[in-house]
């Protein structure tokens, strides 16, 4: 079997990174996986300090004759292709025709959001052997869906238990200059309305004057760094409580220098980030949406609040405070955050290439 993981996306993303994971865990199942990528992206230089081997899309418009045959003779080379994002996938899908040998396509679905008609008349439907669900929800919904459902099958994103260690060191909090009794909030994601910084921001000014408590925010993921996300923070006037970190690669040693990991989304798949810290055994608060709703549970592995709910956040903050020393709520995220493990991820991600190949 050849396989190929394949994303347009030129930033990082949970998707993006579930892409290289499986092809890194995939490779060391002995079964040969590339990505297909763009040259000179984080994806592209992660995939070549790993040794995996990368093909480039040729397409850079949404259809293309002379594209779409390019693209075509690379896909003909492979027996499964797996797509991790829907331009990638309408790219994939446009080369089918032009295959003389067809792979077996399978699309992985990490957002929430409901398929538009043509969508699902033409590149779900058509050429399309396999649709994963990230989320329980979000196959729910799929399988819900009249001439796909029968294609849909469960199997969440995973998590590198390896690298996300609670054991790791980390100079983190020593970066930052932080007094040693200073608690650190931390929030990964890239800042957008959806990953909901709006809604953390004033909550954690609120909180602040509500406690009186040294504490900090760190942001972190793209764009946690550009002007529109210092001018809200200064318009709250927490200039000196926030850090603005931008896009950063060292996230294990990130969440190791936490004391609180808040995840405050408006909608989600399945949170990688969040079960990444979980697996870091950190208090965790996070906005009860999506594929978060399958395995964070309130007040036993975590914190759970309402989505768009500065109230809700503040009192979620103040329990993460409360429970900095529950060794057991601590010890039940690592657990859930074992279930996802990438190595079993990607044993079942093969076990559904070989059926469809199986025929």
């Amino acid at each position: 079997m050849k396989v190929l993981q394949a994303t347009t996306a030129r930033g990082w993303s949970g998707g993006t990174e579930q892409a290289l994971l499986l092809a890194k865990y995939m490779n060391r199942l002995g079964v040969e996986t590339h990505l297909l990528t763009y040259p000179g992206t984080e994806l592209d230089k992660r995939a070549e300090k790993l040794g995996i081997k990368r093909v480039y899309f040729p397409n850079t418009v949404k259809f293309s004759l002379k594209e779409a045959k390019a693209l075509a003779s690379i896909l003909a080379g492979y027996d499964v292709v797996n797509t991790h994002i829907s331009k990638a996938h309408w790219f994939v899908w446009s080369a089918l025709p032009f295959t003389g040998r067809r792979p077996k396509v399978v699309y992985s679905r990490r957002v929430p959001y409901k398929l538009s008609p043509f969508s699902l008349l033409t590149k779900y439907n058509l050429f399309t052997d396999a649709i994963i669900a990230v989320s329980p929800a979000i196959f729910d919904y799929l399988r819900s869906v009249p001439l796909i459902g029968k294609k849909v099958h469960y199997i969440p994103s995973g998590v590198e238990l390896d690298r996300f260690n609670p054991a790791v060191e980390s100079g983190f909090r020593e970066e930052l200059g932080l007094p040693p009794d200073a608690l650190l909030f931390v929030n990964v994601a890239n800042f957008s309305s959806v990953k909901g910084q709006r809604v953390l921001l004033p909550a954690f000014r609120e909180f602040l004057n509500k406690t009186g408590l040294n504490a900090y925010l760190a942001l972190v993921g793209r764009d946690t760094d550009s002007r529109q996300a210092r001018e809200l923070t200064e318009s709250l006037g927490l200039v000196d409580r926030v850090f603005h970190l931008g896009f950063r690669r060292d996230i294990p040693q990130v969440l190791k220098g936490a004391d609180v990991f808040v995840f405050p989304s408006l909608n989600e798949g399945i949170a990688g980030s969040l079960l990444q810290a979980m697996a870091m055994e950190k208090v965790v608060v996070a906005s009860y949406v999506g594929g978060i709703r399958s395995y964070l549970k309130h007040l036993e592995n975590g914190i759970a609040v309402e989505p768009s709910s500065v109230k809700s956040l503040v009192r979620g903050l103040e329990l993460a405070v409360e429970n900095l020393r529950n060794r057991k709520m601590k010890e039940r995220a690592r657990q859930t955050a074992s279930e996802f493990d990438i190595k079993r991820i990607a044993e079942k991600t093969l076990k559904l290439y070989r059926e469809l190949l199986d025929g």
